[in-house]
């Protein structure tokens, strides 16, 4: 009876101090999905930005049998995150230091897109470490050449993972977490359809010879009125015919 709580009184010990061991949450690439050659991403350029001291952050979240893990969250989604981004839009580049919003067009992009990422995670199991659950709380921040935040999508990813599982790859629930936050993410970038600012621009030219237009057939009309050429009516039936067109 001694030794039995003796050995319980280890085992509380060992719970309680816990230790943390590392775990890799790299997403599985080959199950971000690849879109059809065929989508129009409406030739977007974006730069994205993770600053330095976030790729080499370490976070300890808790595991199983009261232990933690640790791992780099930024660092493990990077591939994976820019996977994504070249899934949806037609340009895709790294900045390297932080962004110069004013320079944004001359790097030819047209927006910079920064991701902040929250993880969590858990286990059911009292006797293995390894988590059986894991959450990625990913969210962007889409700025303009002004800075200006344009768009803020966020998402929540989760993955778990059964004992047999978790015991092969301890990381194994991170990963389904950041693959889940990563395609979720994926489809909402999908829905903001965001085009190029540029295509404003293009729009406004295209409208600008047939203002043109418009105002050289109303002089026209308006001297044939002056000259008695067409009547009071026809000069009004004309004149809306002109203005209905633009």
């Amino acid at each position: 009876m001694k030794l039995l709580k003796i050995f319980l009184s280890i085992a509380v010990v060992g719970a309680l101090s816990g230790c943390a061991h590392r775990i890799n949450v790299a997403p599985e690439l080959a199950n971000i999905e690849s879109l059809s050659h065929g989508f129009d991403n409406r030739s977007v350029s974006v730069g994205y930005y993770i600053p330095s001291e976030l790729l080499s952050l370490e976070v300890t979240t808790p595991g199983g049998g009261g232990d933690n893990v640790r791992y780099f969250p930024y660092r493990d989604i990077e591939t994976g995150y820019e996977r994504v981004l070249s899934n949806v839009y037609s340009g895709v580049v790294k900045l390297r230091s932080t962004p110069d919003y004013s320079r944004t067009k001359q790097l030819g992009l047209d927006y910079v897109i920064q991701p902040q990422i929250v993880t969590s995670s858990g286990s059911t199991g009292f006797f293995t470490w390894p988590p059986t659950n894991f959450t990625v709380d990913l969210e962007n921040s889409i700025r303009d050449e002004s800075g200006t935040v344009i768009a803020a999508p966020r998402v929540v990813g989760v993955g778990t993972a059964e004992t047999a599982e978790r015991l092969s790859d301890h990381g194994v629930a991170g990963k389904r977490a950041m693959n889940d936050a990563l395609s979720k993410m994926q489809a909402a970038l999908l829905g903001l359809k965001l085009g190029a600012p540029s295509s404003n621009e293009s729009t406004i030219k295209t409208k600008s010879p047939r203002s043109s237009s418009v105002a050289s057939r109303l002089g026209d009309l308006n001297e044939l009125k002056g000259k008695s050429l067409i009547t009071e009516a026809e000069y009004e039936a004309k004149r809306k015919e002109i203005l209905n067109s633009l």
